[in-house]
């Protein structure tokens, strides 16, 4: 019994000791560099973070097949590294609403569980929502695409929710820091990639534009009208659903994607866009936004001439607000007047269909700032001269119904003083004066004449401010 328990010590002495197995992560997902990916990979586990450059919109190819398709990059595949270098995500789902919807290039997309291949030499990752796959949409500037403020979670996602892990913030962070730096040292969207709007006439088939937005005009309660200008000084429209682009706004850059040049339109150049064409504004410190937007100013050539004709067959925005406001979205009238927002300060389209008071010499008046009182500019001496008009006004969510709206300028203390270009005076006895003010009074009234103005709420009423006639 003795010898028998010797040996065994002895065995269990001699035996190897067994290698420890590798560590596992305590990560879920583990995240490949788009450069990085395996190619030879036939699973469907390559997880992945890209900044995003292009984007369709979401469109349907056939019955319950939707896809969207977007370009991607990160530090390691981007133009920098090598020229119109970026990779394909293509994302499929049975419905319209589980895509993603890109209002913005610059912003980082996150997806899960994509199957990989070479595609017209470049990485393709196809991107199976009914296979598990998912995606979710990060801000890469302080506020999002639709102006919320961003957080560390994403602000679109595919799915109930969307997953997140200890690295997640590391590698956004690290992602969003690599971003705005590339983009405010490179144009990212090279010129070849996009047409110059001189040249759109030619094109033979669809093509990009980088522009300036310089005019959002209402159409309807569902349509937008852009007027577009790019550096080559040529001015476009187009139109854009409001469901589709909510995100427009007047002064912004984009990137208008997929468009043509449509051969019908008489009164004006105009771009037409497909069901997956997508207009995309660009992250804040893009330095080719920035270049295009200080470059490209306003023009009024096509106002002007339709202003000569007898009668404005194109609607005429006869106004523009200072800049401060650009940012600031645009309220109906309905929404103004009826609704139950608590802000002061509004931005606002109308047409105007009659001026009060009806005789022009009287939209001048004299205040008296002790007793703040207002009295007839007629037969006076002097004193402090203001203009004191109602605006009787309508626009495409009023139009229908027998209310009347009025917004009042009233300059006594200091809101909306620059207006008109007539310095307020006494125009009873200044025949020159108000002849210009009685035409820009029939240039308010005149048939598609539209007035974009800001406007403050005092005591229930709305005042006009920071608003000048330009024509």
């Amino acid at each position: 019994i003795l010898t028998v328990t010797i040996m065994r010590k002895a065995v269990k002495k001699s035996t190897p000791s067994r290698p420890k197995s590798p560590a596992k992560s305590n990560h879920k997902y583990e995240y490949t560099e788009l450069s990085k990916t395996p190619l030879s990979s036939s699973d469907q586990n390559n997880h992945f973070y890209g900044v995003i450059v292009d984007a369709t919109f979401p469109y349907k190819v056939k019955q319950d097949r939707y896809i969207c398709v977007l370009k991607v990059i990160d530090p390691t595949l981007n133009p920098k590294v090598k020229a119109d270098q970026f990779a394909q995500v293509v994302i499929y789902a049975k419905r319209f609403e589980d895509l993603p919807i890109v209002h913005r290039i610059g912003d980082i997309i996150r997806v899960h569980r994509a199957h990989v291949r070479i595609w017209q030499s470049k990485t393709q990752f196809n991107v199976y929502l009914t296979y598990k796959s998912s995606w979710a949409l990060y801000s890469a500037d302080k506020y999002t695409p639709l102006g919320q403020a961003s957080t560390d979670g994403p602000y679109a996602f595919s799915g109930k929710k969307a997953t997140h892990e200890k690295q997640d913030s590391a590698i956004q962070n690290a992602l969003r820091k690599w971003a705005n730096a590339f983009f405010n040292q490179n144009n990212v969207i090279n010129d070849s990639q996009y047409t110059q709007l001189s040249k759109a006439a030619k094109a033979t088939k669809d093509f990009d534009v980088v522009a300036k937005i310089l005019q959002v005009f209402e159409l309807d309660e569902y349509t937008n009208e852009l007027k577009i200008r790019d550096q080559s000084g040529e001015v476009y429209y187009t139109l854009a659903l409001k469901l589709k682009f909510p995100h427009l706004k007047a002064g912004s850059v984009v990137k208008i994607r997929s468009a043509t040049h449509d051969e019908t339109s008489v009164n004006k150049k105009v771009l037409v866009l497909q069901h997956y064409s997508n207009i995309m504004t660009f992250i804040g410190s893009s330095k080719l936004a920035a270049v295009v937007s200080q470059k490209v100013a306003n023009e009024r050539n096509s106002e002007k001439a339709t202003l000569k004709n007898k009668v404005s067959m194109t609607p005429v925005v006869l106004t523009e607000v200072d800049k401060k406001h650009n940012g600031l979205t645009n309220t109906n009238l309905s929404d103004l007047f009826h609704g139950d927002s608590k802000d002061s300060t509004f931005r606002t389209c109308f047409y105007v269909t009659k001026v009060e008071p009806a005789n022009h010499l009287e939209a001048v008046k004299v205040y008296d700032k002790k007793t703040k009182k207002v009295s007839s500019a007629k037969g006076s001496k002097g004193g402090d001269y203001i203009y004191q008009l109602q605006f009787l006004v309508k626009d495409v969510s009023t139009q229908f119904n027998n209310n009347v709206y009025r917004i009042l300028l009233y300059t006594h203390e200091g809101l909306g003083a620059n207006f008109f270009p007539q310095k307020a005076t006494n125009l009873h006895s200044d025949s020159k004066a108000a002849s210009k003010v009685k035409e820009s009074v029939e240039l308010l009234t005149r048939f598609n004449s539209w007035v974009d103005a800001v406007v403050e709420r005092r005591n229930g009423y709305f005042f006009i401010k920071d608003t000048k006639l330009v024509f």
